[in-house]
């Protein structure tokens, strides 16, 4: 049986997590407005995740990728085959910004994670119970409209 609480980056509990909180560098320092000294300024998380996809490698090789399309659902794949969707958001939380997935299995539990500063193609995300994973950015693909619509076109 699939745990309620699977959902896209959930599934990512199973996937080699990035190295621990003490284990990071340290946070960027700047000047503050007066010019009298530095302040800590906090890794800034992306400010749009509509139409974009991300990458996570398992340790038992399994790949997975998620869509989050601007209609606000999400698509995951493993392997390149379905795995799980839903519905996303990302708004401020408590903490900042949350990126939240609640599946659409009906006993799906939504579950949110807090994304940190994207460098290059990567972002780590952190979640429940700081459980953090490494995601990649990937080509973006919309969903297909319709599967007959596929069909059609393919034979003409």
């Amino acid at each position: 049986m699939r745990p309620t609480s699977i959902l896209i980056l959930a599934s990512l509990l199973v996937i080699g997590c990035a190295p621990a909180a003490e284990d990071e560098a340290p946070q960027e320092t700047s000047e503050t407005p007066d010019g009298s000294g530095t302040e800590t300024a906090s890794p800034a998380p992306p400010d749009s995740l509509s139409g974009t996809a991300w990458r996570a490698d398992a340790e038992d090789g399994a790949r997975f990728v998620t869509y989050l399309d601007e209609d606000g659902s999400y698509r995951d794949l493993r392997n390149g085959d379905p795995y799980q969707q839903g519905e996303w958001t990302y708004a401020e939380g408590a903490r900042g910004k949350m990126l939240c997935f609640l599946p659409d299995d009906e006993a799906g539990i939504e579950t949110c994670w807090e994304p940190g500063k994207r460098e290059d193609d990567t972002m780590i995300v952190t979640g429940p119970e700081g459980r953090r994973v490494e995601l990649t950015s990937v080509a973006y693909e919309p969903p297909a409209e319709d599967a007959e619509a596929e069909e059609e076109a393919g034979e003409q």
